[in-house]
């Protein structure tokens, strides 16, 4: 929540205070580490000042306007705090000028310059132009000896000659020009496009916040003393998330390399420039403490007297007393829902080498220590849903850390990518299957057969339902591959619905993963072999009673 200061209110005390400090220092202060959540990120700007012992007032530039001033810290040891003030305007931010943004600033100006020359240069060729369309006017008026007596033979002769001549040569200046003004007219096209490009790059460079902030710190120093300040305040408009590739390589020691990289973008309108960095999966703005328990008061009375309270008045007082008993169990309810919050402090990442991250205009990726797992490779098959069986990879994490999820990953076979998709994550030696895409050769094709009665591959009464399925499994590829497929059956809970099936060959196994109904054969398939699994299922229940 913003906290609202008035100006008017903090001049007058700052004012006041003033006159009873004995001198007024400066301290720029830069962000020197920043550390980012899933929902905020803690900003730390350090500076440094040095004061004789006495009463003074820092004066700490460099600071932009902090939305939230109830998470803002100040940390100044050897000294005491008399009063912290704090309003906008004053001082500006740190000077965002740097060698990068100096050269693209000079880009800037200097196309600019180039512009304006060409305009100058096209301004001076149509000059010469017009100059040379009013010399023909005149010659062209002078041939024709409008207003002057005719002269001799010669000094018409001579007379044509000059006029011929010079117009000529004006018209060579007309046509020069023109040409000129249309070179003039690729050129400026082409600046143009270049000023655009420019301030683009010099935009991009930088997009801090115009906001300042006013900030004193009143302080009583005993003796000399050097003052390392550090200022820390939480922000948002800051993200990050890891982003994953996993590189699956095939052969006779398949084992999958993993590039790790933390995806940060920042849009606190100040730049980051060679901060310490560290991300943390720690969640800052989570709940601190247990749900309260309220007591639940009950009570017994006659059977009468209960029935009598069934009346109009006394519905409405038992449901107001029902009211105050039962709220705060169903809060307590509500908030176990949530379900993500844990009292540990969860994952962090920080970077050896410092960070530097533009406000508004860069995209970071960090990258973090590659992860080697063995794996071990087989296809998946899923005929109700899939035609082709997929290529999985069961690893066990044995990198000593957590593998956070990733919403960002990308899957390569090879080194040739297979596609997008998302990581749940994986814990420190947990196991895990990776999904690497179809495999084209490994064809399923799922059929109800054919029936004698009741239609194709579904029989059924009025209390009685017969399904007969057929799987096939076809291994068009060169390999020979190990292929689970799973399919299922349905189950029941309920002694008068009664589900009886069979299965030629029997599955590997039954309730896969503890879900009910869920069949699995682990086959071998060579190259070029095809397998058929058959699949029937009954179901009967009493007359009068109807299948959902």
């Amino acid at each position: 929540m913003r906290v609202l200061l008035s100006s008017a209110l903090l001049g007058a005390a700052a004012l006041m205070s003033t006159t009873a400090l004995a001198d007024t220092f400066s301290a720029t202060s830069r962000v020197s580490a920043v550390t980012v959540y899933p929902s905020e990120a803690l900003i730390t700007r350090t500076a440094e000042v040095e004061l004789p012992a006495g009463r003074h007032r820092i004066l700490i530039g460099g600071m932009p306007f902090i939305d939230e001033i109830e998470g803002l810290q100040v940390i100044h040891p050897g000294v005491r705090r008399v009063g912290l003030y704090m309003r906008e305007g004053y001082p500006v931010l740190q000077d965002a000028s740097t060698p990068e943004r100096e050269a693209a600033k000079a880009r800037v100006v200097e196309v600019e310059d180039q512009i304006d020359a060409l305009h100058r240069a096209s301004a001076e060729a149509r000059l010469a132009a017009d100059g040379a369309e009013a010399s023909i006017a005149f010659l062209t008026q002078l041939g024709r000896g409008e207003g002057t007596a005719l002269p001799d033979p010669d000094q018409l002769r001579a007379l044509i000659t000059t006029i011929g001549e010079e117009t000529a040569q004006a018209r060579e200046t007309i046509l020069r020009t023109e040409a000129t003004e249309r070179s003039f007219e690729r050129d400026l096209t082409a600046l143009e496009a270049e000023l655009l490009r420019a301030q683009a790059e010099l935009e991009a460079l930088s997009q801090q916040d115009e906001k300042q902030m006013f900030l004193a710190l009143d302080v009583l120093a005993s003796e000399g003393v050097t003052v390392p300040l550090r200022l820390s305040y939480p922000a948002d408009a800051v993200s990050w998330q890891p982003a994953y590739e996993f590189n699956l390589k095939t052969g006779d020691a398949p084992q999958v390399a993993l590039r790790r990289d933390i995806m940060i973008q920042q849009a606190t309108g100040e730049d980051w420039v060679d901060v310490a960095l560290r991300v943390s999966t720690s969640t800052p703005d989570q709940r601190i403490n247990p749900n309260e328990l309220w007591p639940a008061r009950r009570w017994i009375e006659d059977d009468y007297e209960a029935k009598q309270q069934f009346s109009s008045d006394s519905r409405v007082m038992s449901d107001s007393l029902e009211a105050s008993v039962a709220a705060p169990v169903m809060m307590e309810e509500a908030g176990g829902g949530f379900g993500t919050v844990t009292s540990e402090a969860g994952v962090s990442y920080s970077f050896e080498t410092p960070v530097t991250l533009r406000s508004g205009a860069e995209l970071a990726y960090l990258n973090l220590p590659d992860v080697t797992m063995m794996a071990e490779v087989t296809a998946r098959a899923v005929p109700r849903r899939d035609q082709t069986a997929f290529r999985m990879a069961s690893v066990t994490n044995t990198s000593g850390e957590e593998l956070l999820g990733s919403s960002n990953s990308r899957f390569f076979v090879d080194g040739e990518l297979i596609g997008s998709g998302h990581f749940g994550g994986l814990t420190s030696e947990a196991e895990a299957d990776l999904g690497f895409g179809p495999i084209d050769g490994l064809r399923i094709k799922r059929d109800l057969l054919d029936q004698s009665e009741g239609g194709r591959g579904v029989i059924s009464r009025s209390n009685q339902r017969d399904l007969t399925a057929e799987i096939e499994v076809e291994n068009l590829t060169g390999d020979t591959w190990p292929l689970r497929v799973l399919d299922q059956v349905p189950y029941s809970e309920q002694e008068d619905l009664e589900i009886n099936w069979s299965a030629s060959p029997a599955p590997s196994e039954e309730n896969v993963e503890k879900q009910r109904g869920i069949l699995a054969w682990d086959l071998e398939m060579q190259p070029g072999e095809t397998r058929v699994i058959t699949l029937n299922t009954r179901l009967s229940w009493p007359e009068g009673k109807v299948l959902r």
